[in-house]
């Protein structure tokens, strides 16, 4: 970590009784974006205004350039500390220029009016965040999102070397919270020390260079995502359970939560999928209560984990190993005992042709349509297109819908034994 800005040492708040913040230390370094995480009430808010000096803590300390923040004179500290608030209501009907140039506040002397430098840099901080045009509507005109970006560039107009965000992106659509968060990354590489509070724990994962994850007050876990996005602490911490795996898009870490299971509907459905083409269709054959089978599986396959932390029996073998008839006959009880076997959409090449083949061993076989959601088909091997054509010729073709709606139909009626 580069050189050490704002630093907590046995930081707490209480209100009477209660302790909000509770013993807490962190750092902050030149070039860091921190993300503070946690459930609702885990006290990311009460610590973010603590680090920036807007909460006096009931017990230790906050430094900012080794100087105690509370000790600052309030026009000092806002020349070196921007925040961001959540709170985007204000008290007064400010225009949008107006609530910019309150960032140059702090560089000002008492009476001296905005330069045009000053309007200037508010116009280009307001065209950064996506926003030019609308220095002279009204603040509270524009929608939540809007006021957001808004306050986010006035954070830039006070030019300081060091920011705190609370919840940059809590009204923001996914198009203006990718372009907020690397902004806020952009703003670390520019050597300042940026911590925020992050409700989304994917995007934490892929925008922050360290996370901090708390719990009642206190800190959790820190360290890189890989160290704190981790399901053993996640599913204590949140009380759900969690499914922690790398995007296919970005390959920083997602994190999902594992539906809640309704009571076995006695209905048995054995996945053949590959490369994650059955991680959606577990999750929503697991809520329903289906009873299901999986594979046969490459290990560390997004359906293989998936089936793995589930505790949903499955064949799994060898990464990037070749499926044996021998392990086809072995997987082969899956199908045979399945009510229904779904065929999910993914690539056949040599490696997996052998999943084609255990597919053919189904006694009442569905073939997943392709939907823009799924992954597309495709054949290395003629070979495995004869053998898919075949299939297809027997079984019933039916898109993801479908096959929820049917089984959902089901749900609860006793299995029909042959």
């Amino acid at each position: 970590m580069n050189s050490v800005v704002l630093q907590a040492t046995g930081l707490c708040w209480r209100v009477g009784k209660a302790a909000i913040v509770d013993g807490i230390d962190i750092s902050i370094g030149r070039g860091e974006l921190v993300g503070v995480i946690g459930p609702n009430g885990a006290g990311k808010t009460t610590l973010l205004r603590l680090l920036a000096g807007l909460l006096p803590p009931s017990a230790g300390k906050v430094t900012l350039d080794g100087v105690d923040i509370t000790a600052m004179e309030s026009r000092h500290r806002a020349r070196r500390l921007s925040f961001m608030s959540q709170d985007t209501a204000p008290a007064f009907p400010f225009t949008v220029r107006e609530i910019l140039l309150m960032g140059r506040y702090p560089h000002l002397n008492r009476f001296e009016q905005e330069t045009a430098d000053d309007h200037e840099r508010a116009r280009r901080m307001l065209s950064y965040v996506g926003l030019s045009g609308v220095e002279d509507r009204g603040f509270s005109e524009l929608s939540g999102g809007e006021r957001q970006l808004v306050l986010f560039a006035k954070a830039l107009v006070q030019d300081t070397e060091t920011l705190v965000l609370d919840e940059p992106s809590s009204s923001l659509d996914i198009r203006h919270q990718d372009r907020i968060f690397s902004m806020a990354q952009e703003l670390a590489r520019e050597n300042r020390a940026v911590v925020t509070s992050v409700h989304n724990l994917g995007v934490a994962a892929q925008y922050c260079s360290r996370l901090v994850l708390l719990e009642k007050g206190r800190v959790a876990a820190e360290g890189r995502a890989e160290q704190v996005l981790r399901s053993d602490i996640l599913d204590r911490v949140y009380g759900v359970r969690t499914l922690v795996s790398p995007s296919m898009a970005t390959g920083s870490l997602t994190v999902a939560v594992i539906p809640q299971r309704a009571n076995a509907a006695g209905t048995r459905v054995h996945l053949i999928g590959g490369a994650g083409s059955a991680v959606n269709l577990t999750r929503e054959l697991y809520r329903l209560g289906c009873i299901l089978s999986g594979g046969i599986a490459h290990e560390h396959d997004s359906d293989e984990k998936l089936w793995r932390s589930l505790g949903i029996e499955h064949m799994a073998i060898g990464a990037f190993s070749r499926i044996t008839d021998e392990e086809v006959l072995a997987c082969s009880r899956f199908v045979q005992e399945a009510d229904i076997t779904i065929l999910c959409s993914f690539p056949v090449g040599q490696g997996n042709l052998g999943n084609l083949k255990l597919a053919a061993l189904a006694r009442n076989l569905v073939v997943l349509k392709s939907g823009p959601q799924d992954a597309q088909r495709g054949f290395l091997l003629q070979e495995g297109k004869a053998i898919f054509n075949e299939l297809c010729a027997g079984a019933r073709i039916l898109l993801y819908e479908e096959i929820l709606s049917e089984l959902e139909q089901v749900r609860g009626n006793p299995r029909n034994e042959e």
